[in-house]
């Protein structure tokens, strides 16, 4: 059983930030937070295999690249898809979650309005995918294809 879980949190605001990263801190030793602002600086990080996450909160509405086209490319790249993906956006458009889904995407949940609501589920997803659900070992020694 795993004891620390690398968790890659992909949101342009950094209030947002800040509460996912106080609902996490609850059991600050068993997680090493990674943030990127949008996706250009989600796929710098994960193309030059920084950082090997065991979970992915992203946001979808980000500038430069939309949270769509970071969801495809980590599902399409063979280190990273199984890497569990929770998109955490302020939409709730029946087309969203559609797209999420089709993309890849394990789970789809709507930001609550307000920053107590946001810690609240932020913990809920903590404990969920750190205590419930059974995750992918992950790959470090994972060699792509050249």
């Amino acid at each position: 059983m795993k004891t620390t879980f690398n968790i890659l949190i992909v949101d342009d605001d950094e209030d947002d930030q800040y509460l996912i990263q106080a609902a996490f801190e609850k059991d600050s030793a068993r997680y090493n937070l990674q943030f990127a602002a949008d996706g250009t600086d989600v796929l710098e990080k994960i193309d030059a295999h920084q950082f090997l996450p065991d979970l992915v909160l992203l946001d979808l509405n980000m500038p430069r690249m939309h949270g769509f086209e970071v969801l495809k490319h980590l599902k399409d790249s063979p280190v990273y898809r199984h890497v569990p993906v929770v998109i955490l956006t302020t939409s709730d458009n029946e087309n969203d979650i559609n797209q999420a889904y089709q993309l890849g995407a394990n789970t789809f949940l709507t930001k609550p309005l307000n920053h107590q609501a946001l810690v609240d589920l932020a913990e809920q997803v903590r404990l969920y995918w750190f205590t419930l659900a059974k995750t992918p070992t992950r790959q470090m020694n994972f060699k792509p294809d050249n």
